[in-house]
């Protein structure tokens, strides 16, 4: 098969004008595509795109600028190039032709030397535009899908270090409260007037899965993730690592951060970590919610406090009492 031809649609009411302009351009190998108004070629628009659109300035329903304007208003005729055709010199025609949207300007009486020349131009141009355009699609769907890979890839080792820190018994059901009772928190956080609808399921994933590798050394964090990584499970869940033992005071451990400078999933699971802690040792729920309180603004964020306390009824704990 061989290589497809370009077409080109000529606008222009005068008949003579469209006869020399087609004969000359089927000459150099182009297939055309011919209107007298702008009406006309907007139904030819309708079955099919040209490459390109020499159009004539004065026609009588809708001049050439005009046409211009609509065809670069509307996404799907916008990047075809338009070479003006006219008999007027006037540098303030040509300039207002370039204005809104034309590549070129050819004058009447016509040259076949500089048809050529332009069409030819504008037409490589053009195609060389398609051919990036397409290159950029295909290279962004490459990279989509290694994304996409590399986030499979990420979210498989993360679950490999939740499962090596399971342990049995009740290490491993404690494990699962703080990392349900986590999650709670997290997505509760999409229904509050600070947070609303910013909290993404990445994050609340990040969130869950913290909540179970929260003990695990940092530095052995970082030998599967960069400290930088993009990824925002990995991310939510290397700041849980890192910081879940930062207090809200600045009296925390490891790098004495406050307030807000500690990051919201450490925040998260500071509160539910805590909240198993004390339950776990023997202390009612009623107990471990006084010494909670009693923490406030000290230990723990107030404004994700007040919020654990409004759903603490859907918190799971170790002592149910």
């Amino acid at each position: 098969m061989g290589e497809r031809k370009s077409t080109i649609l000529i606008v222009d009411d005068a008949i003579i004008n469209i006869g020399m302009l087609e004969d000359i351009l089927i000459d150099l190998g182009y297939e055309t595509l011919t209107a007298s108004s702008a009406s006309e070629a907007t139904s030819i628009l309708t079955e099919q795109f040209p490459d390109m659109v020499l159009l004539d300035i004065m026609m009588p329903d809708i001049n050439g600028y005009e046409f211009c304007q609509m065809l670069k208003e509307n996404p799907h005729t916008r990047d075809i190039p338009v070479i003006f055709v006219s008999a007027a010199e006037s540098e303030d025609e040509m300039e207002k032709a370039f204005e809104i949207g034309g590549v070129d300007f050819i004058k009447k009486p016509f040259n076949v030397t500089e048809i050529k020349a332009r069409v030819s131009t504008h037409l490589n141009i053009h195609l060389l535009k398609k051919e990036l355009q397409e290159t950029n699609r295909k290279l962004n769907r490459v990279i989509s899908e290694q994304s996409k890979k590399i986030d499979e890839e990420k979210r498989r080792i993360l679950n490999n270090i939740v499962a090596l820190n399971y342990t049995s018994g009740d290490g491993k059901n404690r494990s699962r409260i703080v990392s349900s009772n986590s999650r709670l928190l997290a997505q509760a956080l999409n229904f509050t007037e600070k947070y609303e609808n910013t909290i993404s399921g990445a994050f609340v994933d990040g969130i869950e899965i913290a909540g179970v590798i929260r003990e695990i050394d940092y530095s052995l964090f970082k030998v599967f993730f960069a400290e930088d990584d993009k990824n925002i499970a990995v991310a939510a869940a290397a700041d849980v690592v890192k910081s879940f033992r930062e207090k809200w005071d600045g009296s925390g451990a490891p790098d004495g951060l406050k307030g807000e400078e500690i990051p919201l999933a450490a925040r998260i699971v500071c509160i539910t970590d805590r909240f198993d802690y004390y339950t776990s040792q023997g202390n009612s729920r009623e107990k471990s919610f006084d010494i909670m309180k009693e923490e406030r603004e000290k230990t723990f964020d107030p404004y994700l406090l007040d919020l654990f306390f409004r759903i603490e009824k859907q918190m799971k704990s170790w002592n149910r009492k």
